[in-house]
């Protein structure tokens, strides 16, 4: 057992608050451990007043902890909406918000040294500011901003009773217990402009790049540095940050409706004669900014990995057994305790309204983001649009009182001063003025000690992004939820603008669409001049030159956006893949439109699309087809990889039984233990009989594994750790002397080329092999490709003896592979009994052991550049499969966690049991289901 000192324990805010960090030890219940706001099963609560209510609500809770609510307006569902949502999830509402609104450091002052920093990352951002902007473009009247009123409304009536004491917080938030509640002045009311920061918070890690394109800069000027011409890894960077897919797997072949207008939605021509020498980039003013990128790349994976993965398809009626359309979707972001969103049914037509809408809310913000009505069902995934450009400006000093200015377009344009104030509990207030450029946004601070340190030099980098701009993709989940038809849905879609997402939509009268409905910017041609092959010229995946040459000359047409309406075969898949194929080529950049170049590598959206094919070719696809999908746990580089890894290990066996037989092993072969490489024959076999099946090979609660099942899941174990030693091996020189490293999905592509198609890499050496193999660190000697993977497993076997023991049949794979969902709010003992499992769990002590490996459909990503840990904290945040029938939707989900914070709770940690074994059971929609699973009932009064 293993306790964490509290300063330790709240220096996890910043640098995990929604990445779900793992801890150990028991939970300290704090003052509050006696409270519990949840009832007794198939109880009724009787009346309870809700001032603010402009009529009776009744809400009906099921046994999955979902409450149906039912009003006579918008307003009071959304008012009910609020308070039960802080009933159950305020402590984790309220760390949140304050991560958002860049407040942490209000009630914590410094007893965590990371709160401010993610702090100045929120301000500097500006989810506030933007958000108060949102707010004051709605009339009042608007019904988007009734439900936003109303909902926080709700919500204070829970914060008022905290006040009154006549509610208590519940184990596990003893932090607020000790330190926000006592604090009047911080301890304020919510507001609706926080659940509208909120939802741009989302947007913005599922969109904002400033920080991406800040680092892929500096580490494209690295590696010219490092290997520079002539060097045989001249070009490596194309080789560690290629654009081109690891699978030719897409969405649609090509963009729609090409070639049909000719107006600012088309890529404009080049220029006649040669492109403008680009402005050059100041490295001094990358390597300042380079503080604030990592900063803010920690702060925006908060709410998932890097890959910002999910996967949704729809089968047209046409293929299922029902003759009726099946939705699935299953978005992919950080698995904290309790999830990240909270079922609810919304429901005014008993009254004759038009809602009756059901399905996930997000912590914080009213109504259902992705679900289903009586008509209409959708889902989303993150499309990977290009909405943010960094800029490098040229700064010319103001003369006395005068501001600094930046040169744009041959005229010197004043700098603007935005002036944010962080409150800091025991501490004077940081003030912080923010430089912005009008035309493009704020000048990347330079962050030092995690302080703002104030600008000196004469260059500096700006960034925009869409979503520093107003818009109402609030508006658009709330026209899905009362949508009736495909257009309703189309229109309600037609206000999400930032935070690019792939819908895919399903109606009762049998459609199935897709868009990836986004305010997308049109780039010149002087900002789309780089050529993959010479790695020269500029693009907006770099830093831009801020001269005015590479300025937005407007907005792509809808009508080129991804997008597809009943395609002939039968169904629409995405996975955050390259949606159209444009980097095809490796050059996203020369396509009839451009649209983005970050996608998934493709081998979940491959092996979806492989498995939706099989499925509609036979027919009678049922909704148990589409779960057994999201159940798919096969190892895409297993499954590619393994015959190259194998062909390498059997010539370690070569040379150990005819010494001289392959020169490049003997010496390995020679310093080797004997055992040892009796266990590499063992690899060999045991990856050789593997069916690429991520088995864990661990009883998770039902019974002992099979004999099959065990096998798979040691080969699984074998290959994973040699695969990701391999990485290290093989580019970890490189990576080091860059002193940048490319991601996962990145350098598992590079991985796979070298394995598989040595050729296509730019550091190929025109013979055999790319020269990447060989060791930059180990003067004298060259490595081979077959000495780096045969060294690769030994390290493997080296790292699952120390892990699990000398005896190889104990090499499970459920025993390292395992997920811990643990509280977003950090105890004061550095341990929660909110965690799930508890780290005290008796079954479970290292977490739930799950299937699954790195790029699988059932998303479980533990990394390539692992050392030995293959814990995951990112995955599923539902499994939501939804029959449309003529009649309305039949649902299935499960969340992974429970609705309520509360330990002590029933639905604290009854989802997680669903989930962790790939069940989603139905949920309940019609009157008669949910009265027929009732666990308790309330009825609200004004």
């Amino acid at each position: 057992m293993r306790r964490v000192p509290l300063l330790a324990s709240l220096g996890l805010i910043a640098l995990g608050l929604l990445a779900a960090p793992g801890c150990d030890g028991d939970d300290d219940p704090g003052p509050s451990a006696s409270t519990t706001n949840q009832t007794d099963t198939n109880t009724e609560e009787g009346d309870m007043s809700l001032p603010g209510l402009e009529a009776q609500v009744d809400v009906t809770v099921d046994d999955r902890g979902m409450p149906h609510i039912y009003g006579a307006s918008l307003h009071d569902v959304a008012m009910v909406e609020g308070y039960l949502m802080a009933r159950d999830r305020f402590p984790m509402m309220e760390f949140v918000r304050r991560n958002v609104t860049g407040r942490l450091a209000e009630f914590l002052g410094t007893l965590s040294p990371d709160a401010l920093e993610a702090d100045i990352a929120a301000r500097v951002i500006g989810y506030q500011r933007v958000a108060n902007r949102i707010y004051d473009g709605m009339e009042p009247t608007e019904p988007t901003r009734v439900a936003l009123d109303a909902f926080a409304a709700g919500v204070n009536v829970y914060i008022q009773e905290l006040r009154d004491g006549t509610t208590k917080l519940p184990r596990g938030a003893g932090l607020l217990d000790l330190f926000l509640l006592p604090n009047k002045e911080a301890f304020t009311d919510w507001t609706p402009q926080d659940s509208l920061a909120i939802g741009r918070y989302l947007s913005s890690s599922l969109s904002y790049e400033g920080d991406t394109d800040i680092a892929i800069t500096a580490a494209a000027a690295a590696a010219a540095a490092a290997y520079p011409a002539g060097d045989p890894r001249e070009g490596i960077f194309r080789d560690f940050w290629s654009m081109d897919p690891a699978r030719d797997v897409f969405t649609r072949d090509g963009f729609p409706n090409v070639g049909t207008d000719g107006g600012t939605s088309a890529k404009p021509s080049p220029p006649p004669g040669p492109s403008p020498a680009p402005q050059p980039v100041s490295l001094g003013a990358l390597q300042r900014s380079l503080g604030f990128a990592n900063a803010a790349k920690r702060h925006l994976e908060r709410f998932g990995d890097e890959t910002r993965g999910s996967n949704n398809w729809i089968v047209s009626g046409a293929k299922t057994a029902s003759g009726f359309p099946i939705i699935a979707n299953d978005p992919h972001l950080s698995l904290p305790s309790p999830p990240l969103f909270w079922y609810a049914h919304l429901n005014t037509t008993r009254a004759g309204g038009d809602l009756n809408v059901q399905g996930l809310s997000l912590v914080g913000v009213p109504g259902v983001i992705i679900g289903y009505n009586d008509h209409v069902a959708w889902g989303v995934t993150t499309a990977g649009h290009d909405v943010t450009d960094v800029y490098s400006e040229t700064i010319t000093p103001g003369a006395g009182d005068d501001p600094d200015t930046v040169l744009f377009n041959g005229n010197q344009v004043p700098i603007q001063i935005i002036t944010e104030t962080i409150k800091v509990s025991g501490e004077d207030d940081v003030v912080l003025h923010l430089e912005n450029v009008p035309h493009h946004g704020v000048i990347v601070p330079q962050i030092v000690d995690g302080k703002v340190v104030p600008r000196t030099e004469d260059t500096a980098l700006s960034v925009r992004w869409t979503g520093d701009e107003p818009s109402y993709e609030v508006r658009a989940f709330f026209g899905l939820n009362v949508a009736k038809d495909l257009d309703d849905a189309k229109a309600a879609i037609d206000h999400f603008e930032v935070g690019a997402q792939s819908f895919v939509i399903t109606t009762t009268q049998g459609e199935i669409f897709w868009s990836t409905q986004a305010r997308v910017p049109v780039r010149p041609a002087e900002a789309m001049t780089y050529d993959p092959e010479t790695q020269t010229g500029v693009a907006p995946f770099m830093v831009l030159p801020g001269d005015g040459s590479a300025e937005w000359t407007g907005d792509l047409d809808d009508s080129h956006l991804p997008h597809d309406l009943n395609p002939a075969r039968g169904f629409i898949a995405t996975a955050n893949n390259d949606l159209v194929g444009a980097t095809l080529d490796g050059n996203p950049f020369n396509d009839p439109y451009y649209v983005g170049w970050d996608y998934d590598i493709g081998h979940r959206v491959a092996r979806i699309t492989e498995r939706l094919d099989q499925l509609t070719t036979a027919g009678g696809v049922t909704p148990e087809d589409m779960m057994s999908i999201q159940a798919d746990h096969q190892s895409p580089l297993g499954r590619h990889l393994t015959p190259a890894l194998i062909a390498s290990l059997e010539r370690v066996a070569e040379e150990r039984a005819t010494p001289g037989t392959h020169a490049d092993l003997a010496d390995l072969v020679a310093a080797t233990p004997a055992a040892d490489l009796d266990l590499l024959d063992d690899v060999v076999a045991r990856l050789g009989a593997w069916s690429f099946e991520t088995a864990t090979g661990v009883d998770i609660g039902d019974g002992a594994p099979g004999a099959a099942e065990v096998n798979d899941a040691i080969a699984t174990s074998l290959f994973n750790a040699t695969i990701t030693q391999l990485a290290q091996l093989a580019f970890g020189d490189e990576s080091t002397a860059i002193g940048s490293r490319p991601g996962s999905g990145a350098i598992a592509k590079t991985l796979q080329w070298a394995l598989l198609t040595p050729e296509r890499l730019v550091t190929y050496d025109g013979v055999s092999d790319t020269v990447l193999w060989d060791d930059v660190s180990t003067a004298g000697v060259t490595e081979t490709r077959h000495e780096r993977i045969a060294r690769a497993a030994l390290q493997g076997i080296a790292t699952l003896r120390g892990t699990l023991g000398d005896d190889a049949s104990q090499w499970t794979w459920g025993k390292l592979h395992t997920v811990r969902l643990t509280s977003l709010v950090p105890d004061i003992s550095g341990t929660s009994a909110v965690d799930v499992p508890p780290a005290d769990d008796p079954a479970f002590p290292g977490g739930f052991p799950r299937p699954g490996d790195n790029f699988g459909v059932d998303a479980s990503n533990f990394g390539m550049w692992t050392n030995g840990n293959f814990t995951f904290g990112s995955g599923p945040v539902q499994r939501m499969v939804v029959e449309m029938t003529p009649d309305g939707p039949r649902a299935w989900n499960a969340i992974p966690g429970g609705q309520a914070f509360d330990p002590e709770s029933p639905h604290h940690a009854d989802e997680v049991e669903h989930w962790r074994r790939n069940n989603a059971p139905p949920l309940y929609f019609t009157d008669d289901d949910v009265d027929a699973h009732m666990e308790s009932r309330a009825t609200f009064t004004p």
